[in-house]
């Protein structure tokens, strides 16, 4: 009697495993895919900068030829704000499309970016920030050498680094209380599935505040390339504090990096 007894638990609990780990841990093949297609969608970026440093190499001083270029980087992104030629004193000197114009001429020799660029001569990923067009996004720059290989200024391409991620990942299916989060060295987030989370800074927005388990898993997450987690937060759109578990991966681009993390709602708090 107790043999079947036992048996009878046995195969009940061997039946409910798969529902309790797909509900407290989020799915190893679920990051993996995320992680994959953003990383394709940064590999197009990089090609695409690739090729038109290479259309503007020809003749460097060719005004026309540049801008066409840009207005060809820049064609069919949506998630591309505009596309700047940067000269060697940091100054945008062609930018398209037509409606940001008005940039051409501004010194932005400042910008982090644009000084690491212009130090190292090597293709470059920004943070968040604002940029000389009064809009938060990051930038990819590209450096640019003329026909003697000598630096001759890099290619900028602002974008809205949400857009490029929700692309990437539109057709990825999720399961109600799985998210996607990247979040860029700063700690601030580059994307998220609750859209009230994007480009706040985890460690810094009040809205964290009180938060501890989720601060320290953050700081976990920039420092470590890879790992996994549990915190509590709020449930979207409520004011109800749930517990959740958080697998992360890395995608090191240019001479930065953004952690991507999938996370799932626990069934018990």
């Amino acid at each position: 009697m107790k043999r079947s007894v036992f048996v009878v638990l046995l195969a009940f609990v061997t039946a409910l495993l798969p529902l309790i780990c797909s509900s407290t841990s989020p799915s190893p093949a679920l990051l993996e895919d995320v992680v994959y297609r953003i990383g394709q969608s940064l590999k197009t970026v990089d090609a695409d900068l690739s090729k038109t440093a290479r259309a503007i190499e020809k003749d460097v001083t060719e005004p026309t030829a540049k801008r066409q270029a840009l207005r060809d980087l820049c064609s069919g992104k949506t998630y591309a704000v505009d596309c700047a030629f940067i000269n060697t004193r940091g100054i945008m000197e062609t930018v398209e499309p037509r409606k940001y114009r008005k940039q051409e001429g501004k010194n932005v020799s400042d910008q982090d970016h644009v000084r690491r660029i212009q130090n190292d001569k090597k293709p470059v990923l920004s943070q968040i920030f604002i940029s000389a067009e009064g809009l938060q996004g990051v930038v990819f720059a590209y450096p640019v050498f003329d026909g003697k290989k000598r630096f001759a200024g890099s290619i900028s391409l602002f974008v809205m680094p949400e857009v490029l991620v929700r692309e990437a990942i539109k057709d990825v299916k999720m399961e109600t209380g799985t998210g996607v989060t990247v979040v860029e060295p700063s700690g601030t987030n580059v994307f998220a599935t609750e859209p009230e989370q994007i480009r706040l800074n985890v460690l810094k927005s009040p809205q964290y505040r009180g938060y501890d388990q989720l601060h320290d898993m953050v700081r976990r997450i920039i420092t470590e390339k890879e790992g996994t987690g549990m915190y509590h937060y709020r449930k979207p759109g409520t004011d109800i504090v749930v517990r959740k578990s958080a697998a992360w991966k890395n995608i090191s681009f240019y001479d930065n990096f953004w952690r991507v993390v999938v996370t799932t709602e626990a069934h018990r708090p």
